[in-house]
C-alpha cells in the first residue's frame, strides 16, 4: 500500500502463522513499526483502543516457542482475554519485508531513506526557530501594517488590512505558549469563520524536508508540546520547532477571532489595472524576482530548491540552459531565468533559488535570484501563456490587497517548461 508516497509491505498474519482465515467483511490495515522499520497487518475489524497499565500486563514470551505474542491482559470492560502483538516478533519472523519508519529515522547500521518532500516555511519570532507547512499558509504577508482595533488585547495585537477586509492579527509565539514577540511580517491562515494573520519577526526561507528529518519532541518539559509536530534539524538554519497545522486550526480563541473580520471602506482600484480581468477563480502564487518582481501559480511548482553543488555543465549551448543535475532520483536540466528571457545572468549559489517543474515526466529547474512570498491574487487578467523568453505580453495578475496591491507578470512556468520540452531553441537540448 501507498501511505503518504511510503510503500508498505502488507502482511496477512493468519495466512503466514497457518491459523484459519475468516471471511472479512470490512478489513483494516494495521501500520506497525519497530526498531525504526514499519509493516502493515490485516485486521479483521478495529474493535477499539485502550490503555493498559504495567501492573495488568502479564508477560507470555517465551524464547523457546517462537510466539508472536508479548502479553496479555483482561480488557477493563469486557474481562475478554486480550495477546499483545509483539511488533518485533513479528518484524523477525522469515521472509517478512518491512521498510524504514521516516517518522523514527532509519534503522541502526543503515543510511536514510529519503521520503517524500515536506515543504515548509521558516519563520522566526523573537529567539524562536519556527517551521510551518507551506501548503497550509493561506498567504505570506511580507510586510504587516497593524492598526488599531477595539478587540486588541494581549493575544490580538489590531488588525491588517487584506483584500476587501479588516484581518485581526494575533502574536503567534504567544498563541503557540511561547511568550510574547514582535514584528513586521505575518502568515494569513485560513478558518472556516474567516482569517487571522499571524505576527512573526522575519519570514527565513522556504524549505523543502526529507520527513526522515522530523524528530518527535522528549516527552516531559514542554507543557505546549501538542502545538508542535516535532523538531527538524534544517541545513544551514539550525534547529526549527515544526508548528503543528491542526492545532492552529482547532484553536478556539483564533477560531473566535476569524469570525470578526470586518470590510474595508477604503477600497479602490489601483492605477494602471486594464480592463476587464477576472475576481473569481484566482489562484495562488509565488512571486520572486528575475530583475523585476514576478509571480508563477504555486500550483506549478514541485519543489523549491538551494542551488544545486554538483551540476553537469552545458553552459553555451544557448536558451540559458546551464547543465544538468540529480535531484530524487531524477535528473532535471538547469536553466537560468534570467537568459532565458534576454536579462544578464545574476546567480548567487548562496542566495539563487530553483524552482523545480515537473511537465508530463520532464522536469526543469528555473533559476531565481531570490523568493518573494506565497500570496494570493485578488485579480487576473485574462490572456493566453506568452511563448519562453517572452516576459512582455505576459497576463498580468494583482498580488495585495487594493489600494496597495501590485501589477505582477504571470509567469507559465509549467507551459514554458513543456514548450522547452517539445520544441527546443536552436542548441538547446531536450530537457531532463
Amino acid at each position: 500500500m501507498n501511505l503518504h508516497d511510503v510503500v508498505i509491505p502488507v502482511l496477512d498474519l493468519a495466512v503466514t502463522l497457518e491459523w484459519e482465515r475468516p471471511e472479512r467483511e470490512h478489513p483494516v490495515i494495521v501500520i506497525i513499526s519497530a526498531g525504526g522499520r514499519m509493516l502493515g497487518v490485516v485486521a479483521d475489524r478495529i474493535d477499539g483502543i485502550t490503555t493498559v497499565p504495567d501492573d495488568q500486563r502479564h508477560d507470555t514470551r517465551d524464547t523457546g516457542n517462537g510466539l508472536v505474542f508479548s502479553h496479555t491482559f483482561g480488557h477493563p470492560e469486557t474481562g475478554a482475554v486480550v495477546s499483545i502483538l509483539d511488533a518485533d516478533a513479528i518484524l523477525a519472523l522469515p521472509g517478512v519485508p518491512a521498510v524504514a519508519d521516516q517518522a523514527s529515522g532509519p534503522p541502526a547500521g543503515t543510511a536514510a531513506t529519503a521520503g517524500a518532500g515536506v515543504p515548509m516555511l521558516l519563520v522566526r519570532c523573537g529567539d524562536f526557530r519556527l517551521a510551518v507547512s507551506l501548503v497550509d499558509i493561506h498567504t505570506v504577508l511580507p510586510q504587516l501594517v497593524v492598526t488599531e482595533s477595539p478587540m486588541a488585547g494581549e493575544l490580538c495585537r489590531g488588525v491588517t488590512a487584506y483584500m476587501n477586509d479588516w484581518v485581526p492579527v494575533v502574536d503567534l509565539a504567544l498563541a503557540l505558549g511561547l511568550g510574547s514577540s514582535a514584528g513586521t511580517q505575518g502568515l494569513l491562515w485560513s478558518f472556516p469563520e474567516g482569517l487571522v494573520a499571524l505576527q512573526v519577526a522575519e519570514v527565513v526561507e522556504i524549505v523543502t524536508l526529507d520527513r526522515a528529518q522530523i524528530r518527535p519532541l522528549p516527552a516531559l518539559g514542554m507543557a505546549n508540546a501538542h502545538r508542535f509536530r516535532g523538531v527538524a534539524q534544517v541545513p544551514g538554519h539550525g534547529q526549527h520547532l515544526m508548528v503543528d497545522p491542526a492545532g492552529l486550526s482547532a484553536d478556539e480563541t483564533l477560531s473566535a477571532l476569524a469570525r470578526l473580520n470586518t470590510p474595508r471602506e477604503d477600497v479602490t482600484v489601483p492605477d494602471g489595472r486594464p480592463a476587464g480581468g477576472r475576481t473569481t477563480d484566482l489562484d495562488r502564487y509565488l512571486t520572486y524576482r528575475v530583475g523585476v518582481e514576478v509571480a508563477t501559480p504555486l500550483g506549478q511548482i514541485a519543489e523549491i530548491l538551494a542551488y544545486p553543488d554538483d551540476l553537469a555543465p552545458l553552459a553555451g549551448t544557448g536558451g540559458g540552459l546551464l547543465g544538468l543535475f540529480t535531484h530524487r532520483d531524477i535528473v532535471a536540466s538547469l536553466i537560468s531565468l534570467d537568459q532565458l528571457i534576454g536579462r544578464p545572468p545574476a546567480i548567487d549559489p548562496d542566495t539563487s533559488r530553483v524552482l523545480l517543474v515537473e511537465q508530463e515526466g520532464n522536469h526543469i529547474g528555473y533559476v531565481v535570484e531570490g523568493l518573494g512570498a506565497i500570496e494570493h491574487s485578488v485579480w487576473e487578467e485574462d490572456g493566453r501563456a506568452t511563448d519562453p523568453g517572452r516576459l512582455d505580453g505576459s497576463p498580468l495578475v494583482q498580488i495585495g490587497a487594493d489600494p496597495d496591491g501590485r501589477l505582477l507578470p504571470r509567469l507559465d512556468l509549467a507551459g514554458w517548461a513543456a514548450t522547452l520540452s517539445s520544441a527546443p531553441p536552436e542548441g538547446l537540448p531536450p530537457a531532463g
